[in-house]
């Protein structure tokens, strides 16, 4: 394993100290999706030093995942994402500890996914709420040997040309099924959570301003969330970010605090403007309203997102 001696991590200090770089290497972590942001959260933590990883995601490769996903190539169409993931962590780092579980997180797994770690990144989809939810109350409930010691989630979104982020903490500031408007909160079973929508004013504090109406209408009728690498590197990079906020507070080193839900920060690399609130829905809707009135006065690029120009492209995932 690398230690504060191995010269691949040299450069990384200069804006954090011995002790934080040595918390990074000790520090584990869980990998829940490994999509556009969980395949470049987890390549870029193996560059800051983190050594120690479970990944966890049932999908494999196909040929939608290739304008997001670093991981999706020629080579590796088909085959399961964590696992490739693995073998690209392991190609940086060849001493790195790293445990797949291809056949994603489910009740089984879940409390052994999350038993040892130090921080988990939450990167799976919404259109299965269950198993968010499923994983945070596995966090919530961690026990270690006599004590019940939460685990900190790290949940990250990216729309357009922007990401954002926030962290949810047992004890800290909102519970997720809260933030996600979960009815019934945390008595409501899994299963019953599975048949529930999320609404997006609950995930997506910010809307890019250059939005096409057309695209938000097509995603209302079951269109997929467009998405881009401009995007998923961004909420990558504010993952990261959070788990260095996150490991210099658990070791008592001074650093900026982390987002704790409710509040969400976001950067859009496009119009380079950045936020943070601590009021995610209003904040949805203010940007919403900006969105409208954009495409009312026709100043916003038509994004080609209608149901008839997917269909004449063949795009029907």
């Amino acid at each position: 394993m690398r230690t504060i001696k191995s010269p691949e991590i040299y450069r990384n200090m200069g804006f954090w100290n011995e002790a934080t770089q040595q918390a990074l290497l000790d520090t584990s972590v869980g990998i829940a999706g490994t999509g556009g942001t969980g395949n470049a959260f987890g390549l870029e933590l193996a560059r800051v030093g983190v050594q120690n990883f479970k990944i966890a995601d049932p999908e494999v490769f196909d040929d939608v995942n290739s304008n997001r996903v670093m991981g999706a190539r020629i080579d590796t169409m088909g085959r399961n994402k964590a696992e490739v993931l693995k073998e690209d962590i392991l190609a940086i780092n060849p001493d790195a500890h790293v445990e797949v579980y291809s056949e994603g997180i489910s009740p089984e797994n879940v409390d052994e996914f999350i038993y040892d770690r130090d921080v988990v990144l939450n990167g799976l989809e919404l259109k299965n709420p269950e198993l968010p939810v499923m994983l945070w109350r596995a966090a919530v409930n961690r026990s270690l040997g006599r004590q019940s010691i939460g685990v900190p989630i790290v949940d990250v979104e990216y729309i357009g040309h922007a990401g954002q982020g926030t962290v949810f903490h047992p004890g800290r500031g909102l519970s997720y099924e809260k933030s996600m408007g979960i009815k019934d909160g945390e008595r409501m079973p899994l299963d019953e959570i599975a048949e529930q929508i999320i609404s997006p004013s609950r995930y997506l504090a910010y809307l890019p301003p250059y939005g096409d109406l057309k695209t938000l209408a097509a995603l209302r009728e079951g269109a997929p969330l467009p998405s881009n690498m401009i995007g998923a590197g961004v909420a990558a990079q504010i993952g990261v970010a959070e788990v260095l906020s996150l490991t210099r507070e658990r070791i008592g080193e001074k650093g900026l605090r982390p987002t704790y839900a409710p509040s969400v920060r976001w950067y859009d690399a496009y119009t380079n403007r950045s936020g943070k609130t601590k009021h995610p829905v209003l904040s949805h809707n203010t940007h919403l309203a900006k969105v409208v009135f954009r495409n009312m006065i026709g100043v916003n690029e038509p994004a080609s997102y209608t149901k008839q120009e997917r269909a004449d492209r063949g795009d029907i995932g």
